[in-house]
């Protein structure tokens, strides 16, 4: 969905680009940031509802971090093969403690909301897990993967519009992203096997 902004947002990730280049600051430390802010985020959702607000806060900083690193180490030659490693772990590693924050915030207030929002936030783990897992298991085998629609910056968005409008907002938008990230999950899995048995009629050919 936010594949067409992508080009405006990198434009606007520039300047702040350039400042932690001049600052001599590598690609990965700006990853490891952004795993700092997530956890702040997911803490302060934690700790109740007066702090989502400065939980959204930490969660577009982190938002931009995530986007700063690559930039960077694509602009000024740093890109490597841990970098690549690290910022997609990095990537499931914040989602995850994030989301373990809003868990333990429904554990503890609001029982009326307390089940769905433990059930809803294990489900959103599990399917954000997922939509990467596919994606990572794709392009180890040299498998073209960018369909579905609910993707990481979808997730992100939808967060952080959670965060704004309070838990019950929160627990429709984990349900949708749950709900949307298995079909993404799915969805990717079907245009795997469609290309493989692609590339399998197209090497047989080749082999005749």
């Amino acid at each position: 969905m936010f594949d067409k902004l992508k080009p405006g947002f990198n434009e606007f990730l520039k300047p702040p680009m350039r400042f932690f280049a001049k600052l001599g600051i590598h690609p990965n430390h700006i990853t490891l940031l952004g795993v700092a802010l997530f956890g702040g985020a997911g803490l302060l959702c934690a700790l109740g509802l007066n702090y989502w607000l400065w939980a959204f806060a930490l969660l577009v900083l982190g938002g931009f971090m995530d986007g700063i690193d690559g930039q960077l180490a694509r602009e000024y030659g740093k890109k490597s093969t841990f970098g690549s490693i690290l910022d997609s772990s990095c990537d499931r590693i914040t989602e995850i403690l994030f989301l373990a924050g809003l868990l333990v915030f429904y554990m503890h207030n609001f029982p009326e909301l307390r089940t769905w929002g433990v059930y809803l936030c294990y489900a959103t783990i599990a399917g954000s897990v997922m939509v990467s897992y596919v994606k990572a298991c794709c392009d180890g085998a040299g498998v073209k993967c960018t369909r579905g629609f609910m993707q990481r910056p979808e997730r992100l968005f939808l967060f952080g519009t959670g965060l704004v409008f309070g838990p019950v907002a929160m627990l429709w938008i984990l349900g949708v992203v749950s709900v949307l990230g298995a079909v993404t999950a799915i969805e990717r899995l079907i245009g795997a096997a469609v290309q493989c048995e692609r590339n399998t009629e197209i090497s047989s050919c080749r082999k005749d």
